[in-house]
């Protein structure tokens, strides 16, 4: 498939000169669009499962068939000046830390307009047909700023509205998509019945929780939780650009980050808080069966947090009296770590340290993040994948998570 010359544009400017030779390799045009490294030896073919391509609407108006009437004046902008060119939230807080590219790459531009990710047909020819992907989990992006929102009843509207607006024109288009329906915490009861009233839609797999200050081990999330579980649908938790950005959101350690380097470089902190939060409130021994994806925020760091949490648990088991199990037992049996942004490593050796962590081949599933600027391309990145461990990554434990529904061929 030939570069669009918006690539070739976006290697004029200083995208590449930002990020380290081994991401530009990812992005490069010509590696993105190699054969897809699936094939196991013979003529049959890995799947594969992507658990990050974000879709977003080419403009709010598209909302419009979706939103009760008395909601329309105030979603729909009618004023010149108001559209937006980028949906109609932008994800990324470039008022507090000025992001080093756009944050979408520009090869992703869908030919016939609009923002990066609003065209499923583009992202077909894109991304899926060119890598051989089986299933591609759609995480809708243009909720990401709707955790800034005051109105609790606003956000339950937009969510309802973006959500069936996927289902129609997203899902409806090819099998090869499957949609993560999107929730905040403004209203849990809402989210709730709005999981329930669309859960059982064909090709609907998940439930994405955006979080702002709440940690996710809160009885708040309990109604969330509990029709999750009932519809059989796993929570995928992704960052929504607001962390360490505001003070209604949560911030990693030492508070408001400085800089946008300094804030991307600590950021998995916040996935992995939330990660222990869960287990220590007793979330999994009241939804015994729920399933949790944790999405770019990283995985290295649970060999040190599993063992950390064992040990304490160990000495001190009153210190955690909702736990029935080693909480290394809990992250194994119900949660999930996206591979993108894969962290560097200068040689094998530190390959083969964050390859080793215990029984991380029960935990990890192939993400690309598509569109975005740091896009893992598949065949870069499942190849860096231990041989023993590819079949999981590449769909196994997706199938674990988010069931038989995952395919729908």
């Amino acid at each position: 498939m030939p570069r669009n010359n918006l690539c070739e544009n976006c290697c004029k400017d200083n995208m590449h000169d930002v990020m380290s030779e081994t991401r530009t390799t990812r992005l490069g045009s010509a590696l993105w669009r190699k054969k897809p490294m699936h094939e196991t030896g013979g003529t049959e073919t890995r799947k594969i499962v992507d658990c990050d391509v974000h879709p977003l609407i080419k403009s709010v108006d598209a909302l419009s068939p979706y939103l009760p009437s008395r909601w329309r004046e105030h979603f729909v902008p009618r004023s010149i000046g108001q559209s937006s060119s980028n949906g109609f939230v932008f994800a990324r807080a470039r008022d507090r830390y000025p992001h080093p590219n756009t944050t979408y790459r520009l090869d992703a531009l869908p030919p016939n307009g609009g923002p990066a990710g609003s065209d499923p047909e583009f992202v077909l020819s894109d991304l899926i047909e060119p890598h051989g992907i089986t299933t591609a989990l759609l995480l809708p992006q243009e909720h990401y700023g709707v955790v800034r929102f005051s109105s609790a009843e606003a956000a339950a509207v937009f969510e309802r509205a973006n959500n069936e607006y996927l289902i129609d024109q997203w899902l409806a288009v090819d099998n090869r998509f499957a949609l993560a329906l999107t929730v905040s915490e403004h209203d849990p009861v809402a989210a709730a019945q709005s999981i329930r009233d669309l859960g059982q839609r064909e090709g609907v797999v998940g439930v994405q929780l955006l979080i702002n200050k709440t940690m996710l081990g809160s009885r708040l999330f309990d109604p969330i939780y509990a029709a999750a579980q009932d519809m059989g649908l796993a929570i995928v938790s992704h960052q929504n650009g607001s962390e360490g950005c505001y003070s209604f959101a949560q911030g990693p350690a030492g508070g408001a980050p400085r800089f946008y380097g300094e804030r991307h470089s600590v950021l998995p902190q916040v996935g992995a808080a939330n990660v222990v939060d869960m287990i220590m409130s007793g979330v999994f021994e009241r939804f015994p069966e729920l399933r949790v994806v944790m999405v770019e925020w990283g995985f290295s760091w649970l060999g040190a947090l599993m063992s950390r949490a064992d040990h304490l648990w160990m000495k001190n088991r009153s210190a955690a009296p909702h736990l029935k199990h080693a909480p290394s037992e809990y992250v194994v049996k119900h949660f999930k770590f996206a591979t993108q942004p894969l962290d560097e490593a200068s040689g094998s050796k530190e390959f083969e340290a964050m390859f080793g962590i215990p029984e991380l081949n029960k935990m990890l599933v192939f993400s690309s993040d598509y569109p975005h600027y740091d896009t893992d391309a598949p065949d870069v990145i499942l190849g860096k994948i231990p041989e023993p461990m590819k079949d999981a990554v590449y769909w196994q434990n997706a199938l674990d998570a988010f069931g038989s529904k995952i395919f729908r061929n």
